[in-house]
């Protein structure tokens, strides 16, 4: 999902990036891209990270998810940065983002608004106004997709792979074969109460 807004100034260049993201393996997945990119990322997993990196680095482009944790979230970031002297090209992103959240996202000040997966180089497309290139190395699988999510949903239920498996609508034993898979060593099965997630904004927010 991406709004027909304004480009970035054929003349900008982008060298550094801004991502805000308090899902850590989201987060380095996509400055690993960006680097290869040649665009030095700025990573920050929370409020105040973000804006000390703005105030120090200055960055062409922010990308900011939409779900922080709890109480923060992505709306009153964006709005904070599209409220500094110089502010950069923002793009709010979330892989549950739907048309209402996209309206207020702009209404908050994004430049352009993304559906997570996506790929640095479809980022730099759209922020370039370019026509995108087929590329079958940027395309992400499908299996890529699956972890992606399956690796989200654990994220937000802190590694409890029973609750993660309810959300999901799978058996428990098939969420752990698709763990011990693609990611063995990622979780060791605790099984503590999902913590509490900031609720979605609302087509009532302002």
């Amino acid at each position: 999902m991406g709004a027909e807004l304004e480009h970035v100034s054929e003349h900008a260049e982008i060298r550094k990036v801004l991502l805000v993201d308090d899902h850590e393996v989201a987060l380095k997945s996509l400055a690993r891209e960006f680097v290869r990119a040649g665009i030095q990322p700025l990573k920050a997993m929370n409020r105040a990270q973000a804006m000390n990196l703005v105030a120090q680095e200055s960055p062409d482009l922010a990308i900011i998810d939409l779900f922080l944790e709890p109480p923060e979230n992505g709306l009153q970031l964006l709005s904070e940065i599209k409220s500094t002297e110089k502010p950069p090209f923002c793009i709010l992103v979330s892989a549950h983002m739907t048309v209402a959240h996209a309206v207020l996202g702009m209404k908050h000040g994004a430049d352009d608004v993304f559906l997570k997966p996506f790929t640095a180089g479809q980022v730099l497309h759209r922020v370039y106004g370019e026509r995108p290139q087929l590329d079958l190395n940027d395309i992400p699988t499908l299996a890529q997709v699956e972890w992606e999510h399956i690796s989200r949903v654990l994220g937000d239920y802190d590694g409890n792979i029973t609750h993660a498996a309810e959300a999901l609508g799978v058996f428990r034993q098939s969420l752990q074969r698709k763990i011990h898979k693609h990611a063995p060593r990622v979780l060791t099965g605790g099984e503590t109460p999902p913590a509490p997630r900031t609720r979605r904004p609302s087509e009532s927010d302002e």
